[in-house]
């Protein structure tokens, strides 16, 4: 009886979280936004500085609160690299729907290529608007825009798989991510997330779904920094490719242990 209790217990502070994090981020736009505006003196790279320190603070805290409430547990080994971090792009594997969460919380300064469907999102339409790159936008025009908020010393957030894993089956990485870092010319930071099947949070999972045994556990690590300077001076359809295979070597082999 206890495990039943305890699994319905993991599921009601799972829809909290959930719950906690829409109610927030709309909070977050409607009233903070505007007077970030007024304090940047309505100057749109000034705004962006001031919310992207912000919801830096603010997916911590909430990554906190998940951790406070037993929702999940998070172990970053060499967090340092990515606290330090200046003009890289950050590349993961893509098991759950809280990996882009946690790697908020983890990477100040950050960007993100963001589904453009989000903007109809009620929860966080004017945060994806205000701060971040939509995928239904040209893709010359996404890489434009990502090689100048990296020159402002952001870092860009992507998922080369494009979405979540799906269970039990390999990973196909996009070129994109590599594409995004050949272009601006800046190295990539690869991240791995371990830990525990993310049961209820997986893609096609069901919402009232919940690890059954225990909280969901994150293991990371922040793997060393891959170069692109070795790619420099080779075609971007062939060097894409070359680094695409690169950075998808390297958490396959860390997944493999």
């Amino acid at each position: 009886m206890s495990r039943k209790i305890r699994y319905v217990w993991h599921i009601i502070v799972k829809l909290f979280s959930f719950a906690f994090f829409g109610i927030c981020s709309l909070l977050l736009a409607l009233l903070l936004f505007p007077i970030m505006h007024v304090m940047a003196g309505f100057s749109e790279k000034k705004f962006k500085v001031l919310a992207r320190k912000f919801n830096h603070f603010y997916f911590k805290l909430f990554v906190r609160v998940m951790t406070f409430i037993h929702c999940i547990h998070v172990n970053v080994e060499n967090k340092e690299a990515l606290a330090n971090a200046r003009s890289k792009v950050v590349i993961a594997n893509h098991p759950s729907i809280l990996d882009v969460v946690i790697l908020f919380s983890l990477v100040p300064h950050a960007d993100c290529i963001v589904k453009g469907d989000l903007i109809k999102n009620k929860f966080i339409s004017l945060i994806v608007r205000n701060l971040y790159i939509p995928n239904n936008i040209p893709f010359d025009s996404q890489m434009e825009q990502a090689k100048q908020s990296m020159e402002e010393g952001n870092n860009l957030i992507i998922f080369p798989e494009g979405t979540r894993s799906k269970p039990g089956e390999p990973w196909e990485f996009k070129k994109g991510a590599a594409r995004f870092a050949l272009y601006s010319k800046n190295d990539v930071i690869p991240v791995y997330f371990g830990g525990n099947e993310k049961i209820g949070i997986r893609k096609h999972d069901k919402m009232l779904q919940y690890h059954p045994t225990e909280r969901y556990r994150y293991d990371l690590k922040v793997l060393p920094t891959i170069s692109v300077k070795p790619y420099e001076n080779i075609p971007m359809t062939k060097s894409a490719t070359m680094l695409t295979q690169k950075m998808k070597e390297i958490l396959e082999l860390e997944a493999r242990g």
